[in-house]
Formats: C-alpha cells, structure tokens, sequence
C-alpha cells in the first residue's frame, strides 16, 4: 500500500491498487499507512550494501537544494547523491551517460540535521582519499563541511555553474548582444581549459558603465577567487572525470519533484518528512531492505 503511495498521489494510488490487486483501499488508508511507515524512518538511515572500490575506481558526490511547498511556505530539501563510477552506463552517443544505481540521503531541515544522513551515505567511502569527487556549487556550508571532513577528495566547482555566473556578469558588462556572444565564447574556453586567473584578467580589463555592472564584477571575482583550487577543469578532464552537476538536478527531479512537486500540492511538514523518507529508500533501490524490519515489528 505504501509502496503505491509514494509513487502515486493518494487519490491515484487506491485505484491503482484496487486495478493491481482487485482489493479496494480507501485514499485515507493509503495515506495513513504511507505516512506511518515514512515516519518511523525519520531516524533511520538509508541501508548501505557492501560495496568495494576497484583500484582507482572513482566515487561521486554531491548535493544541493531544492524546494517543495509546504503549509508554510516553500520550504529547502537538502539532497545527497553518492555513485560509483562503474554504476556509469553510455547512453547512445556525444558521451551521454545514464547511472543505473544511486544511494541518496534527504532531509527537510537545516544543514546541520542533514550532515549526518549525507555522511552516512558516504561512510563506505570515506577511505577512498581523491578517488572520491565531490560535484558541488560552491554553497560556502558545503564547501566548508566537505573540506573539513574530507580534505583528501578531489572538490570540483559544478562548471555549468560557473558558467552561468559568467553569463550574469557579460549580460550587465556588455548589453550588446553580438560583442557579449564572442566575448563568452572565448571566456568558456579558457574557463573549461582551467584558465582561472586568465579568464580573471579579462573580466578585470573590461571598462563598466553601470553600479550595477560594477557590483556584478565584485561578485564573480570573489566567486571564482574562493573557488579557484575546485576550478582546474582541464586537469579534471585530463583524469577523465566529470565537472557538471547534472545527475544531481536529475536527482531532484525523480527522488524529489516527480511525487511532491506536482500542481496543486502543498504538504505539512511532518508530511513532507514522511514522503521525503520513503522517496529516498525507494530511489536508493533498498525499499525492501528498509521495511521489512518495520513490518516485522508491526
């Protein structure tokens, strides 16, 4: 029952079962149970399988933001995803990829109730030194939890990140549209070959009309000065690794928004919290792992 729940919104999810199973449940049963079972969750970490590291095998991390809409307001859902590479699978051509398995952690909360559940996720690597890639977008409380917790890893700057920073500042600096196009064609290249500093150089050379343009110029100077060392995307392609964030927006899109960001819904936050557990065992693939212990109990 739950498990039609959290894939389906309630008023769908009976009828689906009743299709599935030729039993009717009320919309209010379904909702209790799914509820129920989310919320003895709420202290329970996503189960981790045993996993092993080939030699030199890389493992990705990241994790971000992103809002649902609760009674009281848009509320933050701080999301984890962590994957091996070899869980990496080509998709067609133009180096497109898909990943086949994923173990994410979740929390509706502040940054400080999500660490643990984030790290949890992570603890079979934490011995993995630089074979574990952190993707990130520069938030500064991820920047300093990761770089206090694992200073061995390699920390890249999400690259669509910092080009879309660099897009903000072109459209101020220079609002003509043929000049602002070849001058960000030839900022990319030196920002996807690594070339901080130059790439800095250039944006200082450029005369600013505006307060505006001016402001816009501090701001991207200080982001990219506090990221520099998470910027060598040359050296990073070199070593074959990812630089984009992509399967975490994707990641928000499946884990989170596919159930909880559907028009119309609004979610209380113990709600909230209930879905945002059991979306997370079941996208992490150990549904089953998860609630058998609670069935047993119950």
């Amino acid at each position: 029952m739950a498990r039609a729940g959290v894939s389906e919104v309630y008023s769908e999810a009976d009828q689906l079962l009743e299709t599935l199973l030729g039993v009717r449940f009320s919309r209010s049963q379904v909702f209790r149970v799914t509820r129920a079972l989310g919320e003895a969750l709420e202290t329970q970490p996503v189960p981790t399988p045993a996993l092993t590291l080939a030699p030199d095998e890389v493992v990705y991390a990241s994790l971000d933001g992103s809002m649902i809409q609760t009674e009281s307001g848009w509320k933050e859902v701080k999301l984890g995803r962590v994957f091996q590479a070899r869980q990496l699978q080509a998709v067609g051509g133009q180096g497109r990829h898909r990943i086949t398995r994923s173990v994410y952690s979740a929390c509706l909360g502040t940054c400080h109730d999500f660490i643990p559940r984030f790290g949890a996720s992570l603890a079979p690597f934490r011995q993995a030194g630089c074979a574990l890639v952190f993707i990130t977008d520069g938030a500064e409380w991820i920047r300093d939890y990761l770089q206090q917790q694992y200073p061995q890893a390699t920390h890249i700057l999400d690259y669509f990140h910092a080009y879309e920073r660099l897009c903000e500042f072109a459209k101020l600096a220079l609002p003509g549209e043929s000049d602002r196009q070849l001058w960000l064609t030839e900022q990319q290249a030196l920002l996807y070959a690594g070339q901080v500093d130059e790439r800095l150089q250039h944006v200082e050379a450029l005369t600013l009309f505006t307060k505006a343009a001016r402001q816009a110029r501090y701001t991207l100077r200080t982001y990219y000065r506090n990221n520099r060392q998470r910027m060598a995307y040359g050296e990073y392609r070199r070593r074959g690794l990812m630089i984009g964030s992509g399967p975490m927006e994707a990641a928000h899109r499946t884990v989170l928004q596919a159930r909880m960001k559907r028009s119309g819904q609004h979610w209380s936050i113990a709600g909230a919290r209930s879905m945002i557990n059991l979306r997370v065992m079941l996208k992490s693939e150990c549904w089953n792992q998860a609630l058998q212990p609670l069935l047993q109990a119950a």
